[in-house]
This record gives C-alpha cells, structure tokens and sequence, in this order.
C-alpha cells in the first residue's frame, strides 16, 4: 500500500464539506457537529422533495394531455352525431 492510500485509510470519514472544504469529527466541536447532521438530514430530504416534485410534474402534464385526448373526443363525437341529426 502506497503512503497516499494509507494515509487516506486512516482519516476519518468526511462529516460535511462546506464551501469546498471538507470537515470531519475533529475538525468540529458538539455545536458544529449538530448543526452539519442537520444540514446533511435537510440536504437529503430536499433531494427526496425533488423528485417527487419532478414525478408530480410530469404526471400532472401527462394528466392535462389525457384531459385534452378526452375533451377532443368528446366534442368530435358530440359534432358527429349533431351533423347526423
């Protein structure tokens, strides 16, 4: 194992990067640390938020598709029975 490799197993996991630069345990007091799990719980959940905003989104443009299909059919259909009469 090369020294960069041992090095990089030995530091503890990264906790936050903030502004590019990246925080761990003991780069940070209790404060901190609550304050970084709060961002990263907010970070995720606002990841979770956007893709249910972008399903909700392209389902509702599909739903307003299939409103019109049926708006179209239902007044081809009501025009070819009044030309009938």
């Amino acid at each position: 194992m090369s020294n960069e490799e041992n090095k990089m197993e030995n530091q503890e996991p990264v906790i936050i990067t903030f502004n590019g630069t990246e925080y761990r345990a003991a780069d940070l007091n209790e404060d901190q640390m609550a304050i970084a799990a709060k961002l990263n719980v907010a970070g995720k959940k606002l990841a979770r938020l956007q893709e249910a905003y972008d399903d909700y989104v392209i389902t509702n443009e599909y739903k307003n598709i299939c409103i019109e299909s049926f708006d179209r059919a239902v007044n081809t259909e009501e025009a070819e029975v009044a030309e009938e009469e």
